[in-house]
Formats: structure tokens, C-alpha cells, sequence
């Protein structure tokens, strides 16, 4: 499954290492973390062009393997999109199936 970051960028869910309030990454550490992930080529911007340099539009860092993401969505929105995917998957598997794998119809 995906998760959708803004701006049609999406990632993997089971890639996604962590998703953080980007207001942790403006002082000390967390800003030298973002300089060393844009200096060697890890940081990707998902905001739109028009606002993509604007602080306050920045609102979640979602880290990957692969790639650090900033994103305009809230982190709290990105967790329970990323929640609704493996909530969906379960209910899934809760479904009932016949003798031939078919999943049963509430027709």
C-alpha cells in the first residue's frame, strides 16, 4: 500500500521509517539532520512550487530508507492515513471464504 505525501508523491508504508512534526527539525540537531539529508542528496520537497519555500507550510518530515520527504499534510493526518491502510488490510482477512477461496457477498 501507499501513502500519499501532497503534491502527488507517494510512498511505500512499509517503507516508512518515521513520520515527525517538522517543528522538531528547525533548531539544533534536527536542522543539522535536514542539512546532511539535503547536502547528500536525500531531501525531497513534496509542497507544491507556490509555497514550497514557505516555513509555515512545512508540516511533517516522513524519513524512508531511501529519502526524507517534506510534506505540507499533518503528521497526524499521514499516521492515520497510514493506520487506515493496515486497519482496511485486517478487515480483509476477517472476511469469510467458501470452499473455493471466493470471499463471501452480501448480496
Amino acid at each position: 500500500m501507499f501513502l500519499h505525501l501532497g503534491n502527488g508523491i507517494s510512498v511505500r508504508t512499509k517503507d516508512v521509517i518515521a513520520i515527525h512534526d517538522y517543528s522538531l527539525f528547525i533548531k539544533g540537531k534536527g536542522s543539522e539532520f535536514l542539512a546532511n539529508e539535503q547536502k547528500i542528496g536525500r531531501l525531497e520537497n513534496t509542497l507544491p512550487l507556490t509555497i514550497r519555500n514557505e516555513e509555515g507550510a512545512k508540516k511533517s518530515l516522513v524519513i524512508t530508507d531511501d529519502k526524507t520527504y517534506l510534506s505540507a499534510i499533518s503528521p497526524w493526518t499521514l499516521k492515520r492515513r497510514s493506520q487506515m491502510v493496515y486497519d482496511t488490510m485486517d478487515m480483509e482477512r476477517d472476511v469469510p471464504e467458501d470452499e473455493n477461496g471466493e470471499f463471501f457477498r452480501n448480496c
